[in-house]
């Protein structure tokens, strides 16, 4: 029996599931072969790998930590391996929670078994992974992305639960002013330039985009986007999925787009110059560019595509608008009650253009249902950048970068503002507000 014949056999063979006749050619070819007797070892690993990763109480570990996280509005998993214990955490509302205490002999197994759910190669434990696992829960889909790396305690699991229902949201649902809305609106019905919704990673950039795109579609409209990956489908949008060991990167796949006769195009990140300049480019000969940059507030696009490497005149012909974002946790109404307002808070909604505070706001006291955490659900807080006459003459002039900036935070209504607003309406608690605007300029 010849060496390719007996490798394609040896799985067969640690499993019994090889007839006698064949059993005793294997055996005698592993008997005089040391490069086949390496290979046997190998297959014998992936066996016993196979064994505990379809073991009934892995399997209902594994799918009970999937249920449980679903079942709990939880965005993400994370399996921590550590010295003593294997801890379960569970992302809700953008904080992680402890969930589950699972002893250390289970993170082998479970990780063994989250690969086989993932398709992903039983035997290349020692590199980092990434696969996908869908499952349906309650008539309702979910896809799993299932990040796994190796660490000195055990694989580290990180695992990104999408609900594809979650793209049936509109810019109805995105917690928007009415008079943010309209002047988004009216960006997203200009017939070409780009338009860039800014913010850091899980400020729900992807979310805004999504929406932005299904109203924009239409049978008379060719609409394409670039993303990585693809997180839900939207009919009438020809989405192209990133491959970068295929060569398919953002810039080719841009390039390759602007030849399929587009409308409107959404490229849904941007982080190198060339792609920068292809989409530029794009929104120059007559297309509707829509992405997302990284950036603390809207104001700081103009610097960030600078810096990239655009040319300013490039920038100033290009850009229309800049909606910057951030998510912030809901009150739990269910818990809610008053409190009065201190000195800081009350200096802070004066700032945010509330000219008389109010003496008390609402805010959750936390219960069972919450998580005594006293939040449920998240919302969004907003500000806009329109890019007008004066603006475009100053970016693509010789005025000085922070004097734009200066000028262009004169324009706009600052996040806080919205924040504050969601505030006094009982939404958002004040501390919460005041976390994630912390990070706001005053561009003096």
């Amino acid at each position: 029996m010849k060496c390719e014949t007996v490798r394609e056999l040896l799985v067969a063979y640690e499993k019994g599931e090889l007839d006698e006749d064949r059993r005793a050619a294997v055996e005698e070819h592993l008997a005089q072969c040391v490069a086949c007797r390496a290979e046997a070892e190998g297959a014998r690993r992936v066996v016993a790998t196979l064994d505990q990763a379809s073991d009934e109480p892995i399997e209902r570990i594994a799918n009970t930590i999937i249920e449980k996280a679903i079942e709990g509005r939880a965005s993400d998993i994370h399996v921590q391996p550590g010295a003593k214990r294997l801890l379960i955490r569970y992302r809700i509302d953008g904080v992680l929670h402890d969930a589950i205490v699972l002893p250390t002999y289970v993170a082998h197994p479970l990780a063994a078994r989250l690969r086989h759910m993932a398709d992903l190669p039983l035997t290349e434990s020692a590199v980092p992974q990434d696969g996908r696992i869908q499952v349906r829960h309650e008539d309702r889909e979910y896809d799993l992305r299932v990040s796994i790396v190796p660490t000195a305690s055990g694989p580290s699991i990180v695992i990104r639960i999408l609900d594809r229902s979650g793209v049936q949201l509109g810019l109805d649902d995105l917690g928007m002013s009415a008079e943010i809305r309209g002047s988004f609106e009216e960006l997203l019905h200009r017939p070409n330039g780009i338009v860039v919704v800014a913010g850091p990673t899980g400020s729900g950039k992807t979310t805004t985009l999504y929406a932005a795109l299904k109203s924009l579609v239409k049978p008379e409209i060719a609409v394409f986007s670039i993303e990585d990956p693809v997180e839900y489908r939207i009919d009438g949008v020809t989405q192209i999925p990133i491959n970068r060991e295929a060569g398919m990167t953002f810039a080719v796949a841009t390039r390759y787009v602007l030849r399929q006769d587009p409308d409107i195009i959404l490229c849904a990140e941007i982080r190198d110059r060339e792609t920068l300049e292809l989409c530029v480019q794009a929104a120059l000969t007559g297309h509707l560019v829509l992405t997302t940059l990284h950036t603390d507030d809207a104001i700081r696009a103009i610097r960030r595509m600078n810096d990239i490497g655009l040319d300013r005149f490039l920038i100033a012909e290009a850009l229309l608008g800049v909606l910057a974002q951030r998510l912030v946790r809901k009150v739990h109404l269910e818990c809610g009650e008053l409190h009065e307002v201190s000195e800081a808070q009350r200096e802070w909604l004066i700032e945010a253009g509330i000219a008389e505070p109010p003496d008390t706001l609402t805010r959750g006291v936390g219960c069972p249902e919450c998580r005594d955490t006293g939040h449920r659900g998240r919302t969004t807080v907003h500000e806009l950048v329109v890019i007008d006459e004066e603006l475009r003459q100053m970016i693509g002039g010789d005025a000085d970068l922070r004097e734009v900036e200066r000028v262009a935070a004169g324009k706009r209504e600052p996040m806080r503002c919205d924040a504050a607003r969601k505030v006094l309406a009982g939404e958002v608690d004040i501390v919460e507000a005041m976390r994630v605007t912390a990070f706001m300029s005053d561009y003096a």
